[in-house]
């Protein structure tokens, strides 16, 4: 008889172990953030910035003890969108997988198991939810931000045996209960469920791209006077709304207020116009424009100045620098 006592003593310890590590864990609904990093407004419109991020719900306890789980989330937010500090608006979708192939639709309930749960440092875990932005924003550069509202329904069991658990659940949630939970203790009713908000957040850097810059060609002639003037094509991309110039170097051979051609020791005295051919463009004086965020074309004048002394035969060359500055 003594030798059956020593179990009956340890059952209450052991039972108070179970009873501990299932209080472990406790789920609560928060304000969590997703970082789409930075991106340039030039390729925004024609490359995605993803990112995860915790989806709202967080536990405190360990993956490892973790039995069973039941969730779920709703999206409520009707739009999802960024909007910029300076204007402008970034359209987005949340997706439900790390492979950005299931989208979550407004009013829509995506369903989650344990496999769902990631631990996210320390002694919590949360389930992460996953921004893409869309295609075809056309914005001014600035901090874009914007709140998603999901509500989440959530049933865990922390450890030990699913019909003996403690479960931890979101408001309202009603479950099986004894031997019926054995195998499958999937809630009769989700309840009303707790409301969580996500941050998302873009950087949108601004950008300039020169497409095109053909060089100038005056021709052959005999005498100075007979060189026409050329008209040239600039072509630049710029973010939509930021403001930029377009400035030409005085180039190598400059002597004031003439840039020069160079052939050996001889020049060939020229400048380079706005359109109206009298008004020189140069770095002190650039030409000033906004961008679009669409390519603009900008017209420019390269003009041999008529009055100066014929110059001997040859090849006349000179290499100017255009800045587009932002």
């Amino acid at each position: 008889m003594n030798r059956v006592s020593p179990p009956c003593r340890w059952l209450p310890l052991l039972l108070l172990i179970g009873l501990t590590l299932q209080q472990a864990m406790a789920c609560n609904t928060t304000t969590s953030d997703i970082n789409l990093g930075t991106t340039s407004s030039l390729s925004l419109p024609t490359t995605t910035s993803q990112a995860a991020g915790a989806g709202g719900l967080t536990c405190s306890g360990s993956l490892q003890l973790l039995t069973g789980a039941y969730l779920r989330v709703t999206l409520l937010s009707n739009t999802l969108v960024l909007t910029g500090d300076q204007g402008g608006s970034v359209p987005f979708t949340l997706y439900s997988d790390s492979g950005y192939t299931q989208p979550m639709l407004s009013g829509q309930t995506t369903t989650f198991g344990a496999a769902n749960l990631l631990a996210i440092g320390g002694s919590g875990i949360s389930v992460p939810l996953y921004a893409r932005t869309q295609l075809g924003a056309n914005v001014p550069a600035g901090t874009y931000t914007g709140t998603v509202s999901v509500r989440w329904y959530w049933a865990i069991c922390p450890s030990g045996v699913l019909n003996l658990c403690t479960w931890d659940t979101s408001p309202g949630v009603v479950q099986p209960t004894g031997t019926a939970c054995v195998l499958n203790c999937t809630p009769t009713n989700w309840g009303t469920g707790a409301l969580a908000q996500i941050s998302v957040k873009l950087i949108v850097t601004k950008a300039c791209q020169l497409s095109t810059l053909a060089a100038v060609d005056f021709g052959a002639q005999a005498l100075v006077s007979q060189f026409a003037q050329r008209t040239q094509t600039v072509v630049v991309r710029c973010t939509n709304t930021e403001g930029f110039t377009l400035g030409f170097g005085n180039g190598q051979n400059y002597q004031a207020p003439w840039r020069q051609l160079a052939s050996g020791a001889n020049r060939l005295r020229y400048n380079i116009y706005r359109p109206d051919g009298v008004t020189v463009v140069n770095t002190a004086a650039p030409f000033p424009a906004v961008g679009t965020g669409s390519s603009q074309s900008f017209e420019f004048k390269a003009i041999i100045d008529p009055t100066q002394a014929n110059v001997p035969v040859g090849t006349y060359i000179d290499n100017v620098v255009l800045t587009v500055s932002y």
